[in-house]
């Protein structure tokens, strides 16, 4: 069984044992992580000997954003390292290497939360298209724009090279992904108004990269590094659907590019968060930059306004009188004097010390109290996150 399959089951687990006062949570995942999951960091190293020069300098400035008008947006932080003040065996440690680099400067690249305790995914040179391409590229752009806008899910279709096979898989994926658009557009027209939220825009689309684009192959490094042994399919078609804040779900390869696995995928990203920790979720962020934060208070701002367009109010009973009510009102109105304004107030003071007291009580969840939910709560993850973890890694390689 794949690890993949065991967290959706533990997922699934989590929902029964904890009903929705718990874990109240109804938003679809793809809008959740829009809107919650802060895109991970990526961790680099500089490493070099001896002062920085200013070309360097710069570079680095650039890399981290420092200064830029555009903000921070890049989830990548960048750390320094001059070996003239370390040694070759901290470098090989960090490194996880028995060797040292051959040239230096170098720049090293890895994947949130991995630096030291994993190889570097990337290796390189701090170079100007070096930068460049860290922070940007053309699909990467694309897949951003898709994502800010609402759009449920971008799959990212690396090609194999074979013309057969990727117009056999692309064919297939279209297909599938027209269909699931469809059913979940019947669906949300069918939802009452009263169950109604922020706007939610049912769409995929395709994107396709061939391996041997140089302007994509930060994007490859990234993705096809992502599981172990991906690198053994070059001559199979990969996908990656891509959801929230350019989080990555796992690969569909060759023959796993079937039915089931896309419509198992769809269901995931369009399924309700069962669980709120992202940790607990599969998928790997992507290096990109991207203001999330801005295209998820739009969608709420969109919906505020339209939310507060209120209908003119009009009386209980239509048939009513409504000239010949106006003018008692106003007739009243000029009756009024101090004294009876007095009488009013006097009167409201006394009703409002007569005003009888509403005794709030605390609420208990699942009969456990406050503090005994949460313990049972903090079991369930526990004992969700150590499953996980003995758990195979994530495949689609055509096995079901």
């Amino acid at each position: 069984m794949k690890r993949q399959r065991i967290t959706i089951i533990i997922l699934t687990v989590l929902l029964i044992l904890v009903p929705s006062s718990a874990f109240a949570c109804s938003t679809p995942v793809f809008r959740y992580a829009l809107e919650r999951w802060a895109a991970d960091y990526y961790e680099a190293v500089f490493i070099h000997r001896g002062p920085l020069t200013q070309d360097e300098k710069q570079l680095l400035d650039k890399l981290r954003q420092e200064g830029s008008e555009e903000g921070p947006f890049l989830n990548l932080r960048v750390l320094e390292m001059d070996i003239t003040t370390s040694t070759e065996e901290k470098v090989k440690t960090l490194l996880m290497s028995e060797k040292f680099p051959e040239t230096l400067p170098v720049l090293v690249l890895w994947y949130p939360w991995q630096k030291g305790r994993t190889p570097p995914i990337w290796k390189g040179r701090l170079t100007p298209s070096t930068v460049k391409a860290f922070l940007q590229s053309p699909v990467r752009q694309k897949l951003a724009e898709y994502l800010t806008e609402g759009q449920t899910a971008v799959w990212i279709f690396f090609e194999s090279g074979n013309a057969a096979k990727d117009k056999a898989a692309l064919g297939l994926l279209e297909k599938e992904l027209e269909t699931a658009t469809q059913e979940l557009k019947d669906e949300a027209e069918s939802m009452p108004d009263e169950l109604a939220g922020p706007e939610l825009k049912y769409e995929f689309s395709i994107l396709p990269v061939s391996r041997s684009d140089p302007n994509e192959s930060v994007l490859l490094s990234l993705l096809l590094n992502s599981e172990p042994d991906l690198d053994e399919y070059s001559g199979e078609p990969v996908i990656f659907p891509v959801f929230g804040r350019g989080r990555a779900l796992y690969a569909l390869i060759g023959e796993g590019i079937n039915t089931d696995n896309i419509r198992e995928a769809v269901a995931f990203v369009v399924g309700p968060c069962g669980c709120e920790i992202k940790m607990m979720n599969p998928g790997v962020d992507l290096l990109m930059a991207a203001n999330w934060d801005a295209a998820a208070m739009q969608f709420y701002e969109e919906f505020y306004e339209t939310y507060n367009e209120v209908p003119a109010l009009t009386g209980v009973m239509p048939e009513a009188p409504t000239a010949k009510l106006d003018t008692e009102s106003k007739a009243v109105e000029n009756t009024l004097s101090s004294d009876v304004l007095e009488s009013d107030s006097t009167q409201a003071l006394a009703a409002d010390e007569q005003a009888p007291t509403v005794e709030v009580k605390k609420q208990k969840i699942l009969g456990l109290g406050l503090m005994g939910t949460t313990g049972l709560m903090l079991a369930i993850i526990i004992l969700a996150a150590i499953l996980g973890t003995v758990a195979l890694s994530p495949r689609r390689k055509g096995q079901l």
